[in-house]
């Protein structure tokens, strides 16, 4: 079996989604249309935002891992900054240091740094 490589989360709203994660990243969608957006990622993978059908949804929790205590603080501090909902403010695990941040669809994000 090989890599997952992209990630696609349903959300309410693609262009509000799109706005937040652009903020968040600081990157732009390469797409973007009423009923999904894309963005490619460094590391290129890709995260998709599609429109999803019906009520509800499921939630999702995207890892963003970082290159220790120091970053995850930072990342904390730059997205509070750009109006991410903290859900966990940072702390320390028996296997590092991790926050918790929610998306506008509650999916949740989550930065930390293995020890």
């Amino acid at each position: 079996m090989g890599e997952i490589e992209d990630i696609l989360l349903t959300v309410a709203d693609p262009e509000a989604s799109a706005r937040f994660y652009a903020g968040l990243l600081g990157c732009r969608p390469v797409v973007t249309r009423p009923d999904r957006a894309l963005f490619k990622l460094s590391s290129g993978r890709a995260l998709g935002l599609m429109r999803r059908s019906g009520e509800g949804g499921s939630v999702c929790e995207i890892d963003f891992p970082m290159d220790g205590a120091a970053a995850v603080d930072q990342a904390h501090i730059d997205w509070w900054d750009r109006g991410a909902r903290i859900l966990t403010p940072p702390h320390d695990l028996g296997c590092g240091r991790s926050f918790v941040a929610g998306d506008p669809d509650g999916h949740r994000l989550r930065v930390f740094a293995a020890t």
